[in-house]
């Protein structure tokens, strides 16, 4: 955790981030589900395209703990015959929608008009993490768990917790039933040497990873959505959880090493 003053007024901002890039394909900032409504499967295609957030989410959080090597070290991916090596920061789009198609296959089956839920995200990790702990363990010299929800006043913390970890933070912003009301996606932009934030979408009945956390006048949540950078207000996040929803359905993926 840094701690740097950010604004001429001499606010200062704690800043939570992970160690490394995040998941990049062709330049974006983590995986978009859109990417694959063009399968030659097209109800396959569309379903992920439709309800597959929490498939890019968990699939992006093994690539970024891996450092992409699991895609070499398990062969899931083969291109004539050979074994794909995979390296430096970004990966091409055909190497990434055909590993996401073979944990989607494996792991994380997408279900029509529902998706995956929390549990079972978190049910399909510790398999995954179950069935490649050899070579998950010689990538990270770590082994991994995961559960789903966590108390609520112990959110912010373990958030925190699992980026100072460099593990990315799998959270969901609930359906809300019966509310129409969607949680406020930002841009940040840097004004008179102040940090300013503008509201540019919204949404609900999602879900998104956390790769930073921002604490000065307001906790701005740093988090990857549909391949793009955005943030949330995080007391935003709670009253639209209080309002409209419940801890249940928006909470994290929280992941731990052993």
């Amino acid at each position: 955790m840094k701690e740097i003053d950010k604004t001429q007024n001499k606010t200062k901002h704690m800043i939570t981030m992970l160690s490394n890039p995040y998941v990049s394909v062709g330049g974006s900032f983590g995986g978009n589900q859109s990417w694959f409504e063009t399968l030659e499967n097209k109800k396959r295609g569309e379903r992920i395209r439709d309800y597959g957030c929490g498939l890019i989410a968990v699939g992006d959080i093994i690539l970024y703990i891996t450092g992409y090597d699991i895609i070499n070290e398990t062969a899931a991916i083969k291109s004539e015959g050979k074994q794909t090596v995979v390296s430096g920061a970004e990966l091409d789009s055909e190497t990434y929608r055909d590993y996401i198609l073979s944990i989607e296959k494996k792991f994380f089956h997408v279900l029509p008009k529902m998706g995956i839920s929390g549990p079972v995200l978190s049910w399909g990790m510790n398999l995954y993490f179950w069935m490649h702990r050899k070579e998950i363990k010689k990538i990270t010299g770590s082994k991994y768990h995961s559960r789903w929800f966590v108390r609520p006043k112990k959110l912010l913390e373990r958030i925190k917790e699992m980026l100072s970890n460099d593990i990315p933070v799998l959270f969901s912003v609930g359906p809300g039933f019966f509310h129409k009301d969607r949680l406020p996606l930002y841009n940040k932009t840097q004004e008179a040497g102040k940090l300013i934030f503008k509201p540019v979408q919204r949404t609900k009945d999602h879900y998104m990873i956390i790769t930073g956390v921002l604490e000065g006048e307001k906790t701005m949540l740093e988090i990857s959505s549909w391949g793009t950078k955005y943030y949330i207000s995080f007391d935003e996040y709670k009253k639209y959880i209080k309002k409209c929803d419940n801890y249940l359905f928006s909470n994290i993926l929280y992941i731990k090493k052993r």
